[in-house]
């Protein structure tokens, strides 16, 4: 039969145990020498909370089961809660010591501190919960890498959650105040005036060369005001919103964007967001590199031989560019050797021409990468053999070519080689929407009013102003955000009642894609200082 041993236990005065541990002890009857039983420790119960007065039946923190009661008699163990009125000293139980991720989300935060744009966050969000809210959206936006874990879930099992603490994690899972706050006209343009400012303090050229693109955003948002049934940029017709992004062409960086119904023609925008830019931010576009979509006259009125501002722009097939005309009259050029010349793998046939459009004066560099057309060419050929066969013979010369023909519109006096490569030098953008719309959250849009859809666009796009930085940060050791962020949610801590945050050794891997960030693992945290130091919030 089993009993309870205690030993070792401690009173206070008033007759309560204060200390002491206990075992349950088995005895064991048979010829052992001199005595005729033994005894067997079969379970040590660990610290003495509550014994009853015949020892038959206690409760006990047990190293193997937590709190727990235990009764001798009937050798069974029950739940107990920590407020049992039998256990007089509940401040005994030590915090419990749950192992958090850490790697990540203090590297980023850390990268945020280093490089300014927590304090560019900070001004724009002077309420401690917006603030925190805005970084723990930004935190999973990122850091969930791809992942369908919800923000709340995100946060509550990171070192975020103990340095953010004003805002209950379970607001967080469907968060339209946060959305709503964001959708303001006046958070959008705070925080790129803030951005934009910081930046120039940097770089004073910063945001003086942009170029602006749109990209399609398809969606299911009822009633959403931006949305019409469009086909440019998807494979068919379909209901989308269109966002507007400028550049600043050194960095890459977003310094301003804006979003417009689907159906709107790219050339009523490219004027509208120069002249947005200019009265809002006082930044100055010098330099744009567009698609066929935004070259128009009120363009060529600002950039033309002669100016200061440059501009590469694909010349649009429409009434009032010499677009085919082009062709006809270099036809004969086309295939030359002094013509040609390779870049990224293809041969290119390419001359400059100067030209008047809508009475200004540009240069048309006129291309035809060779390795398109012949292998469009022959597809062509393949299935369209009828349609082919009845054209005309000049119809069939322009076949030949037709699919890698285009033609560069610029004020740029230079080689036709030499601005091909500016041309795709500058070509960042599609970078940038591919980092949005498939590591980000930009598709497929969720929200479901106007004021939570520029939100949910300006969460997306100040998150994407961060991951393109931290890239670029890290980009030395050619590894992918991916790895690093996965790699660094291997480092776990826990914290004590102090606050004090306890970080495992990191690995090796670990170490060295902080070391590629400039930022060192700590192996203690103080969360109040932290709070106060490096999040400048008051605790």
């Amino acid at each position: 039969m089993a009993f309870i041993k205690a030993q070792k236990l401690t009173y206070d005065k008033d007759g309560r145990i204060t200390g002491g541990s206990a075992a349950i002890v088995d005895t064991i009857y048979g010829d052992f020498g001199s005595y005729h039983a033994k005894h067997r420790v079969r379970e040590k119960l660990g610290k003495v909370l509550f014994l009853s007065s015949d020892k038959k039946s206690g409760i006990f923190l047990s190293p193997l089961r937590g709190l727990v009661e235990y009764d001798a008699t009937s050798d069974t163990f029950s739940d107990v809660d920590r407020d049992d009125m039998r256990i007089n000293t509940p401040e005994i139980f030590p915090e419990s010591e749950i192992h958090t991720v850490f790697g990540d989300t203090y590297l980023l935060l850390k990268f945020l501190e280093k490089s300014g744009i927590l304090s560019v966050l900070r001004s724009v969000f002077t309420k401690d919960t917006d603030y925190e809210r805005m970084l723990m959206h930004l935190l999973h936006g990122i850091l969930k890498d791809g992942s369908r874990i919800s923000c709340d879930s995100f946060i509550e099992k990171s070192f975020a959650s103990y340095v953010l603490r004003d805002v209950p994690f379970p607001s967080l899972h469907s968060d339209t105040y946060f959305f709503s706050m964001l959708g303001e006209d006046s958070v959008k343009m705070k925080f790129f005036k803030t951005f934009v400012s910081f930046m120039q303090s940097r770089d004073p050229d910063f945001g003086r060369g942009c170029y602006v693109d749109s990209t399609p955003l398809p969606n299911d948002i009822e009633d959403n005001p931006f949305n019409a049934l469009c086909c440019h940029g998807v494979g068919s017709s379909e209901v989308m919103t269109r966002l507007i992004l400028v550049l600043d062409e050194r960095s890459g960086l977003p310094v301003w964007y804006d979003i417009i119904p689907g159906n709107v023609l790219d050339v009523n925008t490219i004027m509208t967001e120069i002249n947005n830019v200019a009265d809002s931010l006082n930044v100055e576009i010098d330099s744009l590199v567009l698609d066929a979509g935004y070259v128009s006259k009120e363009l060529l009125e600002v950039f033309h031989i002669g100016t200061d501002k440059t501009i590469i722009g694909r010349m649009p097939n429409r009434r009032g560019y010499p677009y085919k005309k082009l062709y006809w009259d270099l036809k004969a050029q086309i295939g030359k050797g002094k013509y040609e010349f390779v870049q990224r793998h293809h041969a290119y046939f390419g001359k400059k021409i100067p030209v008047e459009i809508f009475g200004q004066r540009e240069y048309a560099y006129v291309y035809v990468d060779h390795n398109n057309a012949l292998r469009r060419y022959s597809e062509y050929l393949l299935e369209h053999e009828e349609e082919y066969a009845s054209m005309k013979d000049k119809d069939k010369d322009w076949y030949t070519v037709r699919f890698g023909y285009f033609v560069l519109l610029s004020n740029i006096d230079t080689n036709p080689a030499e601005l091909l490569k500016e041309y795709f030098s500058r070509t960042t953008i599609e970078m940038v929407f591919k980092t949005q719309k498939e590591y980000l959250d930009l598709l497929p849009l969720s929200k479901w009013s106007d004021q939570t859809v520029r939100g949910k666009i300006l969460s997306d796009v100040i998150n994407t102003v961060v991951l393109l930085s931290f890239r670029k940060a890290v980009n030395e050791g050619g590894y992918s955000t991916s790895e690093i962020i996965g790699a660094t949610q291997s480092l776990m801590c826990f914290r004590n009642r102090d606050g004090m945050v306890t970080v495992e050794t990191p690995g090796k891997k670990v170490r060295q894609y902080y070391k590629l960030a400039g930022i060192e693992v700590p192996a203690h945290v103080d969360t109040g200082k932290y709070i106060n130091n490096v999040l400048n919030i008051k605790v």
